[in-house]
Parts: structure tokens; C-alpha cells; sequence
């Protein structure tokens, strides 16, 4: 048998000085993971298929929420955005990020603080584009975070996230494999509980083993809270590895499989008012 890269329980508690906690004690392997090329999801699966998403951001103003170490703060600065800010709830996540910055001088601001309530604090309609990158699947409020991103949002401006697929990232899945340890399907249970759960990260991509919490919605629940927010939905990608990368990879060899990851590209148009239904 193959050994398992995580296992997951449902969470004792899901709040803000957990996930600060959680992710202030993951912040070393998770960076380390990052920069050294191991983190191969993120730098060679989702993250350029979010990039691809995001299209020409040339000249625009960007909000990037749940920012971490800054990956997608830096990849909006490098492909031309006139300004980028990061925020982060965890202070050594953002510590990595801004020693980055201090080595790269990309201009990124990054701001510490719950994600929830620093949208609500920024001026209305001052950002073109507001991004996250896996993040909403780790914040306690994500429904909030997406009101105030058409808040910050100029007319015609867009959120883009990514997330991990509701479903398939359930409380119980197990790869189904052959003699050989081959992936052949993956069994999933437990859809509809939306209880939030504890991620037990053993991978040898990381350092150390640490634990993260999130939240666990269906696919009808991020659907709702885009519409109801106000959105128009632009855009539902569920990406797949490319060839290349599954050469260089083969462990993502997965995505040609199920959906692991889901893309969201939504829009505010000022006629389309938000609902409270």
C-alpha cells in the first residue's frame, strides 16, 4: 500500500486563533516546501492554472487574501499589476513573505490580520481584481470574505479563487488502487456533512508533519454565496495537469482522474445587487 500523504478527523474547533496558530506552526515546512520546488500542486498545477484564469492583469490593482508566504501576491506583481496587497491572518506566514519582498522589492504590501474583517476595512471599489488562492477553504467565514470582496471591487471588477473540489475533498475519501499502488478512482463518503476537519499533512514534500483546519462545504454552498453576494458567475474551471507537468510530476497523474481543484471566475456588475436569500 501506498502511504497516505494526509488523514483528516473532524476539527475539536474551527476558529481564528486556531487557524493563526495552526498555520504559525506550519509556516516553516510549508515555506520551505514552496521555494524549493516541492510544493509542485501549487508551482505546476493550480496556481499557473489560476494565473491562467486571472487573464491580462497588466495596470491593475490587486487584493489577495489568505496570501500565506506571498506566492500569488508575487505571481500578480510579475505578471504587471500596478499594485498588490496581501493579507494573511498568521505573522509567521507573512514574516516569509515580506523576507521575500525585501529580496525581490516587487512592491507588495502585506497586511496582518483576519481576512473577514480587513475587506470590510478597505475603501470601497479601490481594487480591479481580488484573488485566493486556496484560502477560503481555510477561513471560518468564507461567505463574508466573498461580500466584501464585490465591496472592495470596482464595476467590472473580479474575484478569482481556487479551492480544493468539494467533491472530493470530503471528511472520508480513499484511493482505490491496483496490486501496484496505481491510482484507479477515488471513493468518497460523508458529501453533505459540512463539519469542519483537521488535516493531519505527513508528506515527504514538508519537513515536519503539521495539522491544518478547515472548512468543508458543498459545491452548491460556494455556488450560493458567489450569486447572493452579487456576483455574475464568468467562469467554472476544474484544471488538469498538463503533460509536461505530469513528466516532471507523476503524482499528479490524479488530476486526469477525478477534480481535485476547482477555479471560480466571477464578476461585479453594479446592476446585480446582492441577495440575502
Amino acid at each position: 500500500m501506498t502511504k497516505q500523504n494526509q488523514t483528516r478527523k473532524p476539527a475539536k474547533r474551527f476558529n481564528l486563533d486556531i487557524v493563526r496558530r495552526e498555520w504559525d506552526i506550519a509556516s516553516n515546512a510549508y515555506a520551505h516546501a514552496q521555494l524549493n520546488g516541492l510544493d509542485y500542486y501549487r508551482l505546476n498545477f493550480f496556481g499557473p492554472a489560476m494565473i491562467d484564469a486571472c487573464a491580462d492583469v497588466k495596470g491593475l490593482e490587486v487584493l489577495d487574501v489568505g496570501c500565506g508566504i506571498g506566492y500569488f501576491s508575487r505571481q500578480m506583481a510579475e505578471k504587471g499589476a500596478s499594485k498588490v496587497v496581501g493579507i494573511d491572518i498568521s505573522p509567521n506566514q507573512l514574516a516569509h513573505a515580506r523576507q521575500i519582498e525585501e529580496k525581490e522589492r516587487q512592491g507588495i504590501e502585506y497586511i496582518e490580520g483576519d481576512a473577514a474583517t480587513v475587506i470590510e476595512s478597505v475603501p470601497e471599489t479601490s481594487f480591479d481584481l481580488v484573488t485566493a488562492c486556496v484560502s477560503l477553504v481555510d477561513m471560518p467565514d468564507p461567505e463574508r470574505v466573498i461580500r466584501g470582496a464585490r465591496r472592495v471591487l470596482r464595476d467590472g471588477g473580479r474575484l478569482v479563487f481556487t479551492n480544493t473540489h468539494p467533491l472530493t475533498d470530503t471528511m472520508s475519501r480513499e484511493w482505490v488502487r491496483d496490486a501496484e499502488g496505481k491510482k484507479l478512482g477515488l471513493q468518497i463518503a460523508d458529501y453533505f456533512d459540512e463539519t469542519p476537519f483537521t488535516l493531519t499533512w505527513m508528506s515527504d514534500r514538508y519537513k515536519y508533519r503539521f495539522q491544518t483546519t478547515g472548512n468543508n462545504h458543498t459545491l452548491q454552498r460556494w455556488m450560493r454565496w458567489v450569486i447572493q453576494a452579487g456576483f455574475i458567475i464568468e467562469d467554472f474551471i476544474e484544471p488538469v495537469a498538463t503533460d509536461e507537468a505530469i513528466a516532471q510530476h507523476p503524482g499528479l497523474d490524479d488530476t486526469r482522474i477525478v477534480p481535485t481543484f476547482l477555479i471560480i471566475v466571477a464578476r461585479k456588475d453594479e446592476r446585480v445587487k446582492p441577495r440575502t436569500d
